[in-house]
């Protein structure tokens, strides 16, 4: 993906910073993410710069933020951005799930909340404020170490 747009990825993470949870859930955030920049905020191979920032917040939180300096979203597309299959390119592949998946890995899995704030032509900033442990229910796979199938709790929310 980054060979083919010009697209800059800016990484500040202090050394040290150490979170407890899921790694697949965290890696399935930011791929999400990434994924959502380039499609949207940097469509038709336009260039631009995505930062991610992670920082501690006291002794139990630690805040996430992933930017970048793309398109950006109305007000319209920011109220429905983490809504199951809403999307601003159906006819173009996209499912609408992106991001939903990433609401709730946040809120529901880690425990965590999530916020975006985005300006048409300034950019989009998803701002993740979590827990160092994770105190979300686990994944299927994870929950069923006896071979049984046992389907977590979820609700969806996109205030």
């Amino acid at each position: 993906m980054l060979k083919k747009a010009a697209i800059t990825l800016s990484v500040d993470v202090p050394e040290g910073l150490m979170i407890d949870g899921y790694p697949g859930s965290y890696g399935q955030i930011l791929t999400n993410l990434f994924l959502n920049a380039a499609n949207h905020a940097f469509a038709d191979g336009r260039s631009g710069a995505i930062t991610i920032t992670a920082r501690g917040r006291g002794s139990d939180d630690v805040e996430i933020i992933f930017a970048d300096n793309g398109a950006g979203m109305t007000p319209d597309v920011q109220r429905q951005a983490f809504d199951p299959f809403f999307t601003t390119r159906r006819n173009e592949g996209g499912t609408g799930l992106g991001l939903h998946i990433v609401y709730n890995l946040v809120t529901q899995q880690l425990g965590g909340r999530m916020m975006l704030e985005s300006r048409v032509g300034q950019g989009a900033t998803f701002r993740i404020i979590m827990p160092r442990i994770a105190k979300g229910q686990p994944t299927i796979a994870e929950q069923a170490t006896d071979g049984s199938t046992q389907w977590p709790n979820r609700t969806m929310s996109s205030t």
